[in-house]
């Protein structure tokens, strides 16, 4: 009886995970890319399109040596993973892509987490080039 409850219990947060991160991208684009498109734009698991500034793509773009562009996929990820302390969330993404985040929050460049005024911070700089996903430990993002 309890192991149906527990597995009952997983599946209702499976679903409302889900539907929590329904604005993750189905595909992240190299900025180089973003930067030839006229309209820039990422899709979401659910098939909705989602412009991006291009004043934003070119603010960081201007942070990014021209070599280093291409290791740069947007938008960036940030995950908020159940068990970690309030306020805290972790940079997905490759060490170009949190080193950029640092960068605009002037932290150490191998810096894995930001808390909530780093949030606000990316929130007003760059609100179109990150999106928030949330999990329930570090090995499962439910897309």
């Amino acid at each position: 009886m309890m192991e149906d409850e527990d597995r009952l219990t997983k599946i209702l947060w499976e679903v409302e995970l889900k539907r929590l991160n329904e604005s993750l991208p189905r595909v992240r684009k190299p900025l180089p890319l973003l930067l030839e498109e006229i309209e820039p734009s990422y899709t979401t698991v659910i098939g909705e399109r989602v412009a991006f500034n291009r004043a934003e793509l070119e603010d960081i773009a201007s942070l990014v040596p021209k070599d280093k562009q291409p290791s740069i996929s947007l938008p960036i990820l940030i995950v908020k993973e159940w068990g970690t302390k309030k306020g805290v969330y972790t940079i997905q993404g490759n060490e170009s892509e949190r080193a950029l985040i640092n960068a605009i929050l002037k932290k150490p460049i191998d810096n894995r987490y930001v808390y909530l005024p780093d949030i606000l911070e990316l929130s007003k700089r760059i609100p179109s080039l990150i999106v928030f996903g949330y999990q329930f430990s570090s090995d499962e993002l439910i897309p």
